[in-house]
């Protein structure tokens, strides 16, 4: 049987494909608190890049080897996925030991450049109480931005001036620089985030 020019795999495979891509392009403000967060293992490289973090200094990612490292994507007008991740980010970040923390880095990198200047990401992370020695909030330009994100498996589309679409995205990366682990979705659970960073931090 052929629907639509394609036959019945191929119009499973293309339903599929449009199911995935409804989970990566974009978390819709709807029901977005309802989904459940998606973790999953894999490994992938993480190339080195370049940005800017909230003091307008350069933030080199390959200065992070041999550390554990936390990243979320999100923007500072997020009007409710994002408040999520950051509080859920800074939870983590407060359940750490004190010598975790020397050993862990957090990084919030933004989706939104256009609004996210370093002045503007420095407020973000005081409204939720970030400190700062062991978090930092990346921006930067946008095609370096773009292949961050391609990099992390992050889709972004940009609805509006202050508006993004994007995958709801936390990952771990491993003191080599792997992507170990990822969670799709608001709010991911800190005890099993800290589970995770524990296991790397144990097997270094």
């Amino acid at each position: 049987m052929r629907l639509f020019g394609c036959n019945r795999v191929q119009c499973l495979s293309v339903v599929l494909t449009l199911y995935v891509a409804s989970l990566v392009i974009a978390a819709p403000a709807r029901g977005a608190q309802q989904r459940p967060v998606q973790r999953r293992e894999l490994k992938l490289q993480i190339d080195d890049f370049v940005l800017t973090d909230q003091s307008g200094k350069d933030f080199e990612f390959k200065n992070l080897n041999g550390k554990v490292v936390i990243v979320a994507f999100a923007y500072t007008t997020c009007p409710d996925v994002c408040p999520l991740i950051t509080a859920a980010m800074r939870e983590v970040q407060s359940n750490l030991s004190a010598a975790e923390k020397k050993s862990v880095k957090l990084l919030t990198v933004t989706t939104d450049p256009e609004i996210d200047v370093p002045k503007v990401l420095a407020n973000y992370a005081q409204r939720y109480g970030a400190e700062l020695d062991s978090w930092s909030f990346l921006t930067g330009d946008e095609m370096v931005l773009k292949k961050v994100w391609k990099n992390f498996g992050v889709g972004v589309k940009r609805k509006a001036r202050g508006l993004v679409d994007h995958t709801p995205l936390t990952g771990i990366v491993d003191p080599h620089g792997v992507l170990r682990f990822a969670y799709v979705g608001p709010s991911p659970d800190k005890n099993l985030v800290l589970k995770d960073v524990r296991s790397l931090l144990a097997s270094r």
